[in-house]
């Protein structure tokens, strides 16, 4: 049965309606009549940073997240800092002062086939090189180099120690959060760093005033030793034979876009890439041929080298060139040598040499691997 509004009832249904536009019109009107206030944002007195001291790492872009709690104050919020000061009164805006860094404009994929693809996607702007976003998290960008900021020392002491206040504030008010502090540490360009002294950034060493040097060693398995086929599955071990592994740079080009690996014997003369047979260089560094117009690289008969973007990983997302994978966290790209022979019984041995690492400073840099005691097998028996 179908239900049908006679005369009567459409007219009270519109007169209903007429009477609550009224209403709302009229409301309106009383709120610029009467003067009245409009909704403001609501700010808490309980809002603050439960951080109250940062150590960011010069020389990389650090973000210290979810540093700063709201309390259900309303976003969006300005976050300004103010007075920033050393422990004894001395002006500290150095630290604010603005430079070029490069940002993102578009994500990075992995799937970049050159290295103007990448480039295309980061550009320079000018940012403090401290600075707090709009979520109260506080950015030290790479443009903040020990040379610009003091990093901190082995011990920072008061009058030593930069700090800050914060001024934050939106429509419902303002207020200001007292004595922050920044205690920048030394750069380090690169991972693994054992061999890299973090307070004085020179070769590290077992004692402050040591001369024993610490190194980096790869992680290795299943590698004999030429001369008498022995073990040499402990790289740390001088009686199996150690390895070192070096990350340094090869010229001092600071626009340098050159990644090279390298391996030296217990002569420090190289050894041919041609021994690592299995290893896949195509699929193991982001990287591209000596114009940086396509995938690739450029093998000699003393190490291979990649053109390519840094830092290394560029952006802190898994792809294939990652350690891991898609399945990894995007944090470390991976060198992985490897070759195989023929050993005693007919058996195929596959031997490896591998390490995490990242590059966080643009430049010409290599990766080398020392057989400091012992020269590897690649013969067959």
């Amino acid at each position: 049965m179908m239900f049908k509004l006679n005369n009567v009832m459409q007219e009270n249904i519109k007169y209903k309606a007429l009477i609550l536009l009224t209403a709302v019109v009229t409301f309106s009107g009383c709120r610029k009549i009467f003067d009245l206030p409009q909704e403001t944002d609501y700010l808490s007195a309980k809002a603050d940073y439960n951080t109250r001291v940062f150590r960011p790492r010069l020389g990389r872009t650090t973000i210290s997240t979810n540093a700063f709690s709201a309390d259900n104050s309303s976003f969006p919020m300005n976050f300004q800092i103010l007075n920033a000061r050393f422990g004894d009164g001395r002006d500290a805006s150095d630290m604010l002062a603005v430079k070029p860094a490069l940002v993102w404009i578009s994500e990075y994929t992995g799937l970049e086939t050159s290295l103007a693809e990448i480039d295309a996607k980061r550009k320079l702007e000018n940012r403090p090189m401290v600075e707090l976003r709009g979520s109260g998290d506080l950015v030290m960008w790479h443009t903040a180099t020990r040379d610009l900021i003091k990093p901190a020392d082995s011990v920072t002491f008061p009058q030593d120690t930069r700090y800050f206040d914060v001024k934050i504030s939106n429509s419902g008010g303002s207020r200001i959060i007292k004595d922050l502090q920044i205690i920048p540490t030394i750069d380090i360009p690169y991972e693994p760093s054992d061999d890299y002294n973090t307070i004085t950034g020179k070769p590290n060493t077992t004692t402050p005033a040591g001369k024993v040097r610490v190194f980096n060693y790869p992680d290795i398995s299943n590698i004999n030793a030429a001369v008498d086929n022995s073990n040499m599955d402990d790289a740390r071990s001088a009686t199996k034979g150690r390895i070192y592994m070096y990350i340094r740079k090869f010229s001092n080009n600071v626009n340098g876009n050159k990644l090279r690996f390298k391996v030296l014997n217990k002569d420090s003369v190289e050894i041919n890439p041609v021994f690592f047979n299995q290893t896949k260089w195509g699929e193991m560094i982001h990287g591209f041929n000596e114009a940086g117009t396509a995938l690739g690289f450029t093998k000699t008969d003393k190490y291979v080298e990649y053109t390519v973007a840094y830092p290394i990983p560029v952006a802190r997302i898994p792809t294939k060139w990652t350690a891991g994978g898609i399945n990894g966290d995007g944090n470390s790209a991976r060198v992985e040598l490897v070759w195989s022979r023929v050993a005693f019984g007919g058996t195929l041995r596959t031997a490896r040499i591998a390490k995490n690492f990242k590059i966080y400073e643009r430049g010409d840099w290599e990766i080398v691997f020392h057989f400091k005691d012992k020269n590897p097998k690649f013969e067959n028996d």
